[in-house]
């Protein structure tokens, strides 16, 4: 019997991405009944414990040193120990059915650098990286991983080829890992979508949700909108608030909002919100991928540098447009495109249709693509 182990985190600072796309990986893992063990702080398990599909176990890490600025040597110290501690708990978890040589750590986060992956690999432990945009390349260095995995559409050309030499490569979207609500999904017309869906991550750390919805008050735009914040977003009770009161603050300006707002915290049913959302706008993180199997037009805003690939070529495919907010958000901009677009039917109906023929390829498998590979790999060591 094979065993997965995850090191991962989410929180307010780095989002749920990483640990969104891992909790995807492992729901497959435990339908083909493969043991799933999660590796990640206190934060991390709760919204785990969260989920209403969850399944696996977990084990508790103290990463508090981990946002510490702190010396090269503390941090090989650091690395040291947290790759110990993972090496302790597979081979706690180990047994007859599931000996050593069949288990396998699924790595990803930034944070789990070029240094963190050198000693991994010193260590003999089998392991897979989850990756977005191939920073190792930028730097100059040699992935490590024995598995690289990026189910974007950009991933070959990111040129894994030139440094991840001798690592089995899961590239493009026959990797992409989702999970299992987006998948079989019907085609809910544009004529029977009645809302425009924001939704800026699991943490919306710079919270640009109040500010996007204070511009589209001050334009006055009046559709229904649905909003939903992630677990990891810490404005909830002042939004609440203001939706109840009627007032946003835009600029230091206070704002009366002009449209009916449904506001979600921490969705358990993201695609049937998505179905039936007629237009988003989204952080271009892995919601990407979703809006597009839900065949929902969007607006892409990228926050930070690993969204970018991706989001230009979702872009490029014609069902979504991509506006790059890294230095300096464009609110009002972005606001006036809305309510252009919102009431364009045939230009929304036209995205839909372009969603549709991108998910003729089949990315319905991604995740038991990967197990796959995973299977592979741990026999041919055996």
């Amino acid at each position: 019997m094979i065993q997965l182990f995850f090191r991962v985190e989410g929180n307010e600072h780095i989002g749920l991405g990483h640990l969104m796309r891992c909790f995807a990986l492992s729901q497959a893992a435990r339908h083909a009944h493969i043991d799933v063990v999660f590796i990640c702080n206190q934060a991390s398990k709760k919204f785990l414990l969260s989920r209403h599909q969850w399944q696996g176990q977990i084990v508790v890490i103290n990463d508090s040193r981990w946002n510490d600025t702190i010396a090269v040597d503390a941090v090989n110290e650091r690395n040291n120990r947290d790759i110990d501690f993972i090496a302790k708990c597979m081979l706690e978890f180990s047994s007859k059915e599931s000996p050593k040589n069949r288990q396998m750590l699924v790595l990803d986060g930034y944070q789990f650098d070029h240094s963190y992956q050198n000693l991994l690999f010193k260590s003999k432990i089998l392991f897979a990286y989850l990756d977005d945009i191939n920073t190792f390349l930028q730097n100059n260095k040699n992935h490590k991983a024995d598995i690289i995995i990026n189910g974007a559409g950009a991933a070959k050309q990111l040129g894994y080829e030139k440094n991840a030499p001798n690592s089995i490569q899961c590239l493009g979207p026959q990797y992409l890992l989702l999970r299992p609500e987006f998948m079989n999904l019907p085609l809910i017309p544009i004529a029977e979508r009645h809302a425009l869906l924001i939704c800026f991550g699991g943490a919306d750390a710079q919270n640009h949700t109040v500010k996007m919805l204070s511009a589209l008050s001050q334009l006055k735009f009046q559709h229904p909108v649905t909003v939903v914040t992630g677990a990891a977003y810490k404005g909830q009770k002042n939004l609440m608030e203001c939706i109840q009161d009627g007032w946003l603050a835009y600029e230091n300006v206070r704002q009366q909002i002009s449209m009916p707002i449904q506001y979600i915290h921490d969705a358990q049913d993201m695609s049937d919100i998505m179905l039936h959302s007629r237009l988003s706008v989204s952080a271009a993180g892995g919601t990407q991928f979703e809006l597009m199997r839900c065949y929902t037009p969007s607006f892409l805003v990228v926050v930070a540098d690993n969204q970018m690939p991706a989001a230009l070529q979702s872009s490029q495919e014609g069902w979504c447009s991509a506006s790059d907010w890294r230095h300096k958000p464009d609110y009002i901009g972005l606001a006036k495109q809305i309510i252009v677009e919102y009431d364009d039917t045939d230009s929304l109906i036209d995205k839909q249709q372009k969603a549709y023929k991108c998910l003729q390829l089949d990315v319905h498998s991604g995740a038991n693509n990967v197990l796959d590979v995973f299977k592979d790999l741990i026999n041919s060591r055996c």
